[in-house]
């Protein structure tokens, strides 16, 4: 399986708490949302929170985030290689 194309689906500031769930006295951070979408036209969604930053670019936030959500892509993308293929109960293998 392989990215098809990514796409920004959220960019926008937010309070969040330790835990990056909202909260009206927490602490505002850059949120960044990606759209991900393999060959097989599956589609993730993924959230990755960003210290703010005076003078960083939307493309650094942007780069920054997708850094600290590539592990959870390439896992997702692991967890789809046997969706569709059968298992053959005579050899115990999938096929």
């Amino acid at each position: 399986m392989t990215i098809k194309k990514i796409t920004i689906d959220k960019f926008e500031n937010e309070k969040v708490n330790n835990d990056n769930l909202p909260d009206e006295n927490g602490t505002l951070k850059k949120k960044v949302g990606f759209k991900v979408i393999n060959d097989n036209d599956s589609v993730y969604i993924i959230d990755r929170y960003l210290d703010i930053v005076d003078g960083k670019t939307d493309d650094e936030y942007s780069k920054d985030a997708y850094d600290l959500a590539k592990n959870d892509i390439d896992n997702w993308l692991k967890s789809l290689e046997n969706i569709g293929k059968t298992f053959n109960l005579d050899t115990g293998k999938i096929e």
